[in-house]
């Protein structure tokens, strides 16, 4: 019995750990890149979540917010480094998640 339950607790904690940050995020919008999570948080009543995206013109890096109650997103910051991203000026206003879109892909991530 003892086996069994450390059996059972280590693959908990396999799964578990592979759903923390870092890790690939498959989006079928942007079939020719290859999106990584880096952070998920929070902010008041939003959740937050930062991505690396790796494509043919470059690597660029995104924070965005999520009103996941209202399903909808704001850039906090973008850039082609981590530095850049949080240096650069957020949006001012919160945008609908067009279904199938990036925005999408990334918020089902952290709002279900």
């Amino acid at each position: 019995m003892k086996k069994l339950i450390f059996g059972v607790l280590a693959i908990v904690s396999v799964t578990a750990a592979a759903s923390k940050p870092p890790y690939k995020l498959h989006v079928p919008s942007d079939p020719n890149a290859t999106f990584t999570v880096l952070e998920v948080g929070s902010k008041g009543n939003l959740t937050t979540i930062i991505t690396k995206r790796d494509g043919k013109s470059g690597t660029t890096y995104s924070q965005r917010a999520y009103d996941c109650s209202a399903m909808k997103v704001m850039y906090l910051g973008s850039g082609e480094t981590l530095g850049e991203m949080r240096s650069s000026k957020p949006d001012n206003h919160f945008s609908p998640i067009v279904d199938g879109s990036i925005a999408d892909y990334v918020g089902n991530e952290v709002c279900n």
